[in-house]
């Protein structure tokens, strides 16, 4: 059972998309990493565009090409959202064209949205240190929804029984509680400060706000 788009966007604050931003040219620039079919990408588009009285624009990106397929058939704002398939970890070429077309040199807001943990299990602790650096060096705002450590011993036990390893998954030594140790990270090396904490779902994580 997944988090459906309505139930998580219903604890997304209401109040920081109408702040003051760094741009001032009416746009509000937004990157969705590890978009998936685009379901909340496009909902998040609504809400976003209601709240901040912005033209907004989202790139939503993931790896996986049959996802970004789905997406892009079912994008009801096919001038204002665009998916792209790409892996975050080593091609940034589509998000510089993408900034470049909007005379831009970063995002007002980047999402990443239950993709800490497969960063971490595929990439390991400094693979996951490198994602949030990045991530950080995108944007005003980051929002994020770190899975706690149960969820990464469910996805193994779902893995192995198909057969598939995560190499790095004994060597982590963010472990049980890697949701604070990435907030941590976040706000001494990243140098984010912490805006919005939501109530934790039944799915037991939360809604993270940061910005610079």
């Amino acid at each position: 059972q997944f988090n459906t788009p309505e139930e998580r966007l219903s604890v997304f604050p209401q109040h920081l998309w109408n702040n003051n931003w760094e741009s001032q040219d009416g746009k509000l620039l937004v990157l969705d990493v590890g978009c998936n079919a685009g379901n909340f990408t496009q909902l998040f588009h609504t809400f976003i565009s209601k709240h901040s009285g912005r033209d907004v624009f989202i790139l939503g990106i993931d790896i996986d090409p049959t996802l970004i397929q789905r997406a892009t058939e079912s994008n009801a704002f096919p001038e204002k959202i665009t998916y792209a398939t790409l892996d975050f970890m080593t091609d940034t070429g589509y998000l510089d064209d993408f900034l470049l077309f909007h005379k831009r040199k970063s995002f007002d807001v980047v999402l990443g949205l239950s993709i800490t943990m497969w960063i971490h299990l595929n990439h390991g602790d400094d693979g996951l240190k490198t994602f949030l650096m990045r991530l950080s060096s995108l944007t005003d705002i980051l929002v994020t929804e770190p899975q706690p450590w149960k969820c990464y011993q469910t996805a193994v036990r779902r893995m192995s029984k198909v057969k598939k390893k995560f190499p790095h998954f004994r060597d982590l030594t963010w472990r049980s509680g890697v949701d604070g140790d990435i907030n941590n990270y976040l706000e001494t090396q990243c140098q984010l400060r912490k805006i919005f904490e939501s109530t934790e779902t039944k799915w037991k994580r939360k809604i993270l706000c940061y910005r610079k």
